[in-house]
């Protein structure tokens, strides 16, 4: 059994890439991110290697979405479904999108991401911990959701009960 590793990263500093890209579209105070417009209109504008495809569900599989690279070119492939849900707000598919951007900005055209055969694999070296990270500080920013409780994060963030309970936690326990 295999998986990949990457170059560690730390949540501040995942935390930092997230807010940052808030920034750079003018949304780093709004609550819910607007994670398919700009999944789909505002990064082919910043990358022009860059592309977003919704791809039937036999074409991924059980896979909900996936980050490949071509040469220089990086698409994200969505099914169909999780794009459709997401597209109706349902929070685990709005993940979905992050998920995929979070291993789009760190790993895509990362040159140390490589294979890893057994062994313990630190936390902050795992590509898929690393996205799922990304995609819990992207669409539950800490700067906007401290004191809320999970109920209304969850609600006014798009996203699962569950994963604004997570950030919640996280977030309370001083990380």
């Amino acid at each position: 059994m295999h998986s990949f590793k990457a170059t560690p990263i730390k949540r501040s500093a995942i935390r930092e890439l997230a807010l940052n890209l808030r920034k750079t579209f003018g949304f780093e105070q709004d609550l819910r991110f607007p994670i398919l417009e700009v999944a789909e209109l505002l990064l082919p504008q910043l990358d022009r290697h860059y592309s977003f495809e919704v791809v039937e569900a036999d074409v991924l599989g059980s896979s909900h979405g996936l980050t490949e690279r071509e040469g220089e070119h990086v698409t994200i492939k969505i099914r169909d479904d999780v794009y459709e849900l997401a597209y109706q707000g349902a929070g685990r598919d709005r993940g979905t999108v992050a998920h995929e951007i979070g291993h789009y900005l760190m790993h895509a055209r990362s040159t140390t991401l490589h294979r890893h055969f057994g062994g313990k694999l630190d936390t902050c070296e795992d590509p898929e911990w690393q996205a799922k990270c990304f995609q819990g500080e992207l669409l539950v920013p800490k700067h906007l959701v401290q004191g809320m409780t999970a109920a209304r994060a969850a609600e006014i963030c798009g996203v699962s009960v569950c994963a604004a309970e997570y950030q919640l936690r996280l977030y309370e326990s001083g990380k």
